[in-house]
């Protein structure tokens, strides 16, 4: 692995995206190369370490996502829309690796990130939370332990602010009670607010959602058998841990080959 890590973030002007750039400014694993905000956004030519709440550093937020081509690692945590486009302007640049925690694609928007690691190692993730990561790990295992004879409802709540619902973590949790059981259904998935009103039935999966306040993020898992119920819960306090899981994530993915990676290989104990 590379000594000092050059590094750009893309969607600088977020809340997680200025707590990356303030946690990458006092790490001496990474030299923040640049910062890339939307076009039009009041962060445009700002300080990036005033827009992180730090001292100055001399280097301004831009709106050009070609300042990031030369970087070792790119952060990503913007927009899908905006994800895509950068993915794929990376990998036609030459880029080396890109780190993104964007949710909500689309079809169309997955096959771009997945054409881009053709050219570029990829690591997406719903959730950068290293408990959460563990959370994944786990749930899958009570899945393939227990089987699709039992039922489970997943239920996710996030600050009134979050515009995607479920939220990509749930997802991440879905798929891996789908792996743990092997087999593929689709989760039904509530709208906001929607009460659970029936446990789930042997082999389904429920997802429900609230949207409150200022709740950085709780995911409960919960499995439901006859006659016994199996919970798993992970609380977020702060969003320090998805900033802190991302450098992670960046550290582990500088100079690895092009294809797409996850969190769970972050923290595989091979690696």
């Amino acid at each position: 692995m590379m000594s000092t890590i050059t590094l750009g973030i893309h969607g600088g002007a977020g809340r997680l995206g200025r707590r990356i750039t303030a946690l990458a400014l006092a790490d001496p694993r990474f030299s923040l190369r640049a910062v890339v905000v939307r076009h039009g956004s009041d962060a445009m030519g700002q300080d990036v370490g005033l827009l992180a709440g730090a001292e100055p550093v001399g280097i301004l937020a831009g709106a050009d996502p070609e300042t990031l081509i030369a970087c070792d690692v790119v952060i990503d945590v913007s927009s899908p829309a905006a994800a895509a486009s950068l993915a794929g302007l990376l990998a036609k640049g030459g880029a080396k690796a890109l780190v993104t925690g964007t949710t909500g694609w689309t079809d169309a928007q997955d096959e771009t990130l997945s054409r881009a690691a053709n050219d570029m190692a990829i690591l997406r993730s719903g959730n950068f939370s290293l408990g959460v990561t563990a959370l994944v790990h786990q749930v899958q295992e009570a899945a393939a332990r227990l089987g699709p004879d039992w039922g489970v409802h997943i239920h996710d709540i996030h600050h009134s602010a979050k515009k995607d619902t479920p939220s990509g973590t749930a997802l991440m949790l879905a798929d891996a009670v789908r792996a743990g059981w092997d087999h593929s259904v689709t989760p039904k998935c509530l709208a906001v607010g929607a009460p659970l009103e029936e446990n789930p039935t042997r082999g389904e999966i429920i997802i429900t959602a609230e949207r409150k306040g200022q709740v950085v993020g709780t995911h409960d898992v919960t499995f439901y058998g006859a006659g016994e119920t199996l919970c798993f819960t992970h609380t977020a306090q702060s969003r320090d841990i998805f900033a802190y899981g991302a450098l992670q994530a960046a550290q582990w993915l500088a100079g690895k080959k092009a294809r797409l990676y996850t969190m769970q290989e972050v923290m595989s104990p091979q690696d």
